[in-house]
């Protein structure tokens, strides 16, 4: 009892050194990276012009995601989605367990976790502190928003390669349509890529063929 007592007050005391310091996560549409400015004829149809700097976004609500693409990122990303709060306990131990046996190196994150990374800027920094920063807004998110909300402001947010970030611009830089006429063989293509676009996106130097088809048969 008195074991538990402790283990409690420490993830407690944890928990409170570091919140501090984090961002309240409000606004989950990724509203704030910025995205691109499209000009349209008088019909509303042609696009005449795209405006953007260093980012090519055009958000979407869920309802304009393909099925197939919520369905293939889920998969591919995090497939206990749906059930954890947050974090998978499971994942992280058998990351950690890969890492040190000298394995691919594997993060064990979930949507909610990668959303956090990237809406944080911080994707670069792999330090423990971040990691339990990113664990405590994660947990925070699920209790404030439903899976479908958290789905959707990933979506809109992960890079896809190039200048692309979010699913409807790469939806309609790879394959000329939005997201919400994607099949099930570009949506399995364009799921493969945030994991890692240096070397699964088609746009980028280091593209890795191979890598990449071994991805999409994941």
């Amino acid at each position: 009892g008195v074991g538990a007592l402790l283990v409690v007050l420490f993830s407690i005391g944890v928990f409170a050194y570091f919140r501090k310091d984090l961002p309240n996560i409000q606004d989950i549409t990724g509203s704030d990276r910025g995205g691109s400015i499209r000009y349209y004829d008088k019909t509303g149809e042609v696009l005449l012009w795209e405006d953007f700097e260093s980012v090519k976004r055009i958000p979407v609500k869920l309802d304009e995601i393909n099925q197939f693409v919520k369905d293939a990122t889920v998969a591919v990303e995090d497939k206990d989605f749906y059930n954890h709060g947050g974090f998978n306990l499971r994942g992280i131990i058998r990351a950690t367990l890969n890492n040190a046996r000298g394995g691919s190196t594997q993060g064990g994150s979930t949507i909610t976790q990668q959303f956090v990374k990237n809406t944080q800027d911080w994707a670069n920094d792999v330090t423990i502190t971040r990691k339990i920063k990113e664990l405590i807004l994660s947990v925070e998110l699920e209790r404030s928003y439903t899976k479908e909300e958290i789905l959707a402001g990933y979506l809109n947010i992960v890079p896809y390669g190039a200048f692309e970030v979010g699913v409807e611009s790469a939806a309609q830089s790879y394959f000329k349509k939005p997201a919400k006429d994607l099949n099930l063989s570009e949506s399995v293509f364009l799921a493969a890529i945030p994991q890692s676009p240096q070397y699964y996106s088609v746009y980028s130097p280091d593209f890795d063929q191979e890598l990449f088809t071994k991805r999409i048969h994941y």
